[in-house]
């Protein structure tokens, strides 16, 4: 079982000490959630984040919420699913159908946790969803969605300069929703940080299953 075990880690690396380690961390993190409202530093983060007064700031975190979320995350989505098709790309069209679902994962870690939201007395609030707060769908849906593409952007656009372009305004966009969430009062500090490692340990999943299949086809 050994042998077979280092074998496949051999032809086909992942990066599982690293993955495990991650998952490890989630589920620390998600249990001392469930014990906890809030951690020491998520109030100083989100008032040192809410005390940015600068327009373009807080404009460019608005028009992330926007792109990072439905109607508009969803064009993005279904647009990229098009372009692999004709791109005749269909395993990576199916690969980034499928990565969606992740999303019900973080919905069910919600209802797990059931930690509650910010408090108005204890940050600022302008938006305030009825579901639980950790960890957050905003930034695991971006990661989900503009993580995968910035790998694939990776590996598609042969354009270093097009390619370079695709990758940093998705990574943007990860960044930003990750800042709103907080600057809006949604989530803490560490809400986003359970949303990072979950969205990343299934991005790291869905690399490996289109690394894998690609070493099947190639001799």
């Amino acid at each position: 079982m050994i042998a077979v075990d280092r074998y496949v880690l051999r032809r086909f690396p992942f990066p599982l000490i690293s993955w495990l380690v991650g998952g490890l961390a989630l589920i620390i993190l998600a249990a001392l959630a469930a014990a906890y409202s809030r951690f020491p530093g998520d109030e100083w983060l989100a008032y040192r984040l809410q005390d940015i007064d600068v327009v373009a700031f807080a404009r460019a975190l608005d028009w992330t919420e926007d792109i990072a979320v439905s109607p508009w995350a969803l064009v993005v989505w279904l647009l990229a699913i098009v372009g692999l098709l004709a791109m005749a790309k269909r395993w990576e069209a199916i690969l980034l159908l499928m990565i969606m679902g992740g999303r019900f994962l973080n919905a069910g870690l919600k209802e797990l946790v059931e930690r509650p939201r910010p408090s108005p007395d204890l940050v600022n609030v302008s938006e305030n969803p009825s579901t639980f707060s950790f960890p957050s769908g905003h930034v695991t849906e971006a990661i989900l969605l503009y993580g995968f593409l910035i790998y694939l952007a990776s590996t598609l656009i042969p354009q270093p300069l097009l390619r370079l372009i695709v990758q940093a305004a998705c990574l943007y966009v990860i960044a930003f929703t990750a800042l709103e969430r907080v600057y809006v009062g949604a989530h803490w500090p560490s809400d986003v940080l359970g949303s990072i490692l979950l969205g990343s340990l299934i991005v790291a999943v869905f690399i490996w299953i289109h690394r894998y299949s690609l070493r099947q086809v190639l001799p």
